[in-house]
């Protein structure tokens, strides 16, 4: 694991940029960032990298995905991660970004809710 204090120097800003990569596999218009779902990168107390996510809602079955495509995203670039789904606070669509919203008004027939996001064409 890449620790703090390590010769290979954990940059968050790098960390950051692998996962901007990363698109929802439910909604691949928008990455993960953009919808919300990842919500920190942080370190532990031991010095290892950890990713929180938060999935739109607690059922999401596209949950266990992410949380893989977060760690191969990561393992490719040598920064092998945990990742920490956390369930409160609850998602909200509070915590897209102005991009991510955008993005789906652009589609046709957007329909946003607190709960559930869907899209028809």
């Amino acid at each position: 694991m890449i620790r703090a204090g390590d010769p290979m120097t954990l940059n968050i800003d790098q960390v950051w940029a692998v996962l901007d990569e990363l698109s929802d596999p439910e909604i691949p218009v928008l990455s993960l960032r953009d919808l919300g779902i990842l919500r920190d990168v942080r370190t532990d107390e031991h010095g290892t990298l950890e990713i929180v996510i938060t999935p739109t809602y607690s059922g999401c079955p596209a949950i266990s995905q992410i949380e893989d495509d977060v760690r191969a995203a990561l393992a490719r670039h040598s920064m092998p991660a945990r990742v920490v789904t956390q369930l409160s606070p609850a998602w909200t669509t509070d915590w897209m970004s102005e991009s991510g919203k955008e993005k789906l008004v652009d589609r046709k027939s957007t329909r946003l809710n607190s709960s559930h996001i869907t899209i028809s064409y």
